[in-house]
């Protein structure tokens, strides 16, 4: 039997330690695993991954069935119990008035029905793969300029390239670091009680930096940059700049050396796409095919989503730009549905347990019989029934109106729940430097609803009338006819390109990504743009 995937992951990544402080077994006769915290941790954090992603999976279908379930009960409700209720609550008005009292509550539940079942199938079952998938890359590829590889050499050649590019700008960012450190290690190693320090310890510092950064440089101008040459002069001049891999290392070395006085700060971790400006494209290790602009892996379902927003097990599917329309309109006709029924279930609910219940109850000993006496009063079997359905309804319109909120505003402001928490982060930092930041994704409130509901119709039809069609902008904002599906678009060559949303890396200061644009749309003054 072959080990599993998490073991042969954890021997891999372990660094190498000394003999003395492990102990190597061989796992069914092929892999050899080491036994020491670091391996531990990896393999149990892995382990606990797949069983995280597996139950999810499994979950999925469980809760199909339990919303479906909610859904036919609730409907079983209104149309067997609580219509019966205003037929004999009416019974005694005219004919006109009946049909139109009974004919609107009718009609607004077979609306609301219609739009929670149609948004719901239609979220479930749109995927994120497949010549859908492949249309909406080739249009964005073309619309960015960006030339997509379609041979296996043209993929490899970019991967190459991507990984090239994304270890340079982590080196440099990890020398500006290195260069931070070093100056609070002289601060504290140089300054006495008094506060008073040498100008020794920053003319050292700046020494190290200056030679740092001049090597880096020189070897990012020749062939490119190779990782080697990189890596060996950053390891010369500074051996704590290494990648995320060896974090863990850096992390026990620092708390070696905790005894002593001065403060080791550990790297932190960084990762490419903080490192990628926000119209950059990227490339996907574990689909092995470019990543858009704004697209993310998702670990359950093992595909690569343009401008994911997260993974819904109540949907069993991930969220993304093909159905993030149908999710966002099935949270905001839930919670009408759900407010409807708590509604119209609080005057049943209430009497329920008043007088008018007691009253027959008593009309009950003596027929034998259950009879309606006061109107919107249940009988016994239709107490629990009602009363269920007002609870439900009200906590489930209370959740669901927290979270449809989120979610209407994440579309007005032009975020996706990922960049929402990215965006907060980076608004965090610029706060503390004195700067604005703001969202690069963000059109406008208006704009930003076309990228979801789309433009051809108005804000409300679109919104009210059930559609199958796809978006009609590409995932990021372009301006221009270039932002609209290809099918949309007018025959005009005079249009210019102006990404709204994107910007070209800059090799000199990666903390400063500026946008490039024919219409700025950003404040001039103190702005950051970070992802």
């Amino acid at each position: 039997m072959a080990p599993s995937a998490a073991v042969k992951s954890a021997v891999k990544s372990n660094p190498s330690t000394s003999s003395s402080s492990r102990r190597v077994f061989n796992i069914f006769g092929e892999g050899r695993f080491s036994f020491n915290v670091g391996n531990i941790v990896d393999l149990t954090v892995s382990i606990c991954i797949t069983f995280v992603e597996k139950f999810v999976l499994i979950l999925g279908p469980i809760l199909i069935c339990f919303a479906s379930a909610i859904i036919l009960g609730l409907s079983w409700t209104f149309f067997s119990i609580y219509l019966p209720m205003i037929r004999w609550a009416l019974k005694d008005a005219s004919p006109v008035r009946q049909f139109v009292e009974i004919g609107s509550h009718v009609t607004f539940v077979v609306w609301i029905l219609i739009e929670i079942i149609f948004n719901y199938y239609m979220c479930v079952t749109t995927r994120n793969t497949g010549p859908s998938y492949d249309k909406v890359v080739r249009e964005l590829a073309k619309s960015t300029d960006f030339d997509y590889p379609t041979t296996p050499q043209e993929v490899d050649r970019f991967r190459r390239d991507f990984n090239d590019k994304m270890m340079l700008r982590m080196k440099r960012r990890q020398a500006r670091e290195t260069e931070q450190r070093q100056r609070q290690r002289s601060s504290s190693r140089c300054c006495d009680d008094h506060g008073n320090c040498s100008s020794q310890a920053s003319i050292a510092t700046e020494t190290v930096a200056t030679t740092l950064n001049g090597q880096l440089s020189a070897m990012s101008t020749n062939n490119g940059g190779s990782d080697s040459n990189i890596a060996i002069a950053t390891a010369a001049v500074d051996p704590t700049v290494k990648l995320r891999k060896t974090t863990r290392q850096q992390q026990q070395s620092s708390s070696k050396n905790s005894t002593s006085n001065i403060i080791v700060t550990p790297n932190k971790q960084i990762r490419s796409w903080m490192l990628m400006a926000p119209d950059e494209w990227g490339y996907c290790q574990r689909t092995n095919q470019p990543k858009p602009p704004r697209s993310h892996y998702d670990h359950v379902s093992k595909t690569l989503v343009p401008c994911m927003d997260h993974y819904c097990p109540w949907m069993f599917n991930a969220i993304g730009y093909f159905n993030y329309r149908y999710f966002v309109n099935f949270l905001i006709f839930v919670f009408l549905g759900m407010m409807y029924g708590a509604f119209i279930a609080y005057r049943p609910f209430v009497n329920s347990t008043s007088i008018f219940y007691r009253e027959q109850v008593a009309k009950y000993r003596k027929t034998g019989i259950w009879s309606h006496i006061h109107p919107y009063t249940p009988i016994s079997a239709e107490r629990m029934p009602l009363s269920l359905s007002f609870m439900l309804c009200l906590a489930v319109g209370l959740a669901v109106c927290c979270l449809g909120s989120f979610h209407l505003y994440l579309v007005l402001t032009g975020q996706t729940t990922i960049e929402f928490h990215a965006n907060y982060v980076s608004k965090t930092k610029a706060r503390r430097s004195g700067q604005k930041y703001r969202n690069p994704y963000d059109m406008g409130w208006k704009r930003n609803w076309e990228q979801v509901y789309g433009y051809r119709s108005s804000m409300l039809s679109a919104f009210l009338i059930p559609s199958t069609r796809e978006p009609d902008y590409l995932p990021i904002p372009i301006s221009g006819e270039k932002g609209k599906r290809v099918y949309l678009r007018r025959n005009s060559s005079s249009n210019k390109r102006s990404i709204e949303a994107g910007n070209i890396y800059s090799d000199d200061d990666d903390d400063n990504i500026q946008l490039q644009q024919t219409e700025p749309f950003l404040e001039s003054s103190g702005l950051v743009n970070i992802v």
